[in-house]
C-alpha cells in the first residue's frame, strides 16, 4: 500500500527556525517568499524543458526544485520533483506531462499551508 505523503511538513520549518535570531528574526518567512516566488517560473521552466524534450535540464530543475520544496517542508512537491528527476534520467520522458501536472497541483495546495504557518500574506 502507497503511504501518503503530507502536503505540509512543519517539522522542516522548525529545523530551518534555528536559523534565525533576534537580528534575523523573519529569515525562515523570508526565505520562503522567495521560494513561492519562483517556483510558478520554475514549474513554467519545466514545461518548456519537457516540450524541447530536454531531459537533462528537465532533471536538473527538477531536481533543485526537490530540494528547495523539501527544505519548506512541501513533501507533496518534493515527492512528485523527485518522480519527475527519475524519470528524466531514463530512457524516456513517457509520463512526465502527469508528473508535471501533479507536482503543480501539490504546489497549488501546500502553497496556502506554507504562507499561512508563516504568517505570510499575499
Amino acid at each position: 500500500m502507497e503511504q501518503q505523503v503530507l502536503a505540509m511538513d512543519v517539522r522542516q520549518l522548525e529545523k530551518l527556525s534555528v536559523l534565525q535570531d533576534e537580528d534575523s528574526p523573519n529569515l525562515v518567512a523570508d526565505m520562503a517568499r522567495g521560494y513561492l516566488e519562483r517556483t510558478p517560473q520554475r514549474l513554467v521552466r519545466m514545461k518548456e524543458l519537457l516540450a524541447a524534450r530536454n531531459a537533462h535540464q528537465l532533471a536538473s530543475e527538477a531536481h533543485g526544485l526537490a530540494t528547495s520544496s523539501g527544505m519548506f517542508g512541501m513533501m507533496r512537491v518534493r515527492q512528485h520533483c523527485k518522480a519527475l528527476e527519475n524519470l528524466a534520467r531514463g530512457p524516456s520522458l513517457d509520463g512526465a506531462e502527469a508528473l508535471l501536472a501533479q507536482m503543480e497541483q501539490a504546489y497549488v495546495e501546500a502553497r496556502p499551508l506554507l504562507m499561512m504557518q508563516l504568517g505570510i500574506q499575499e
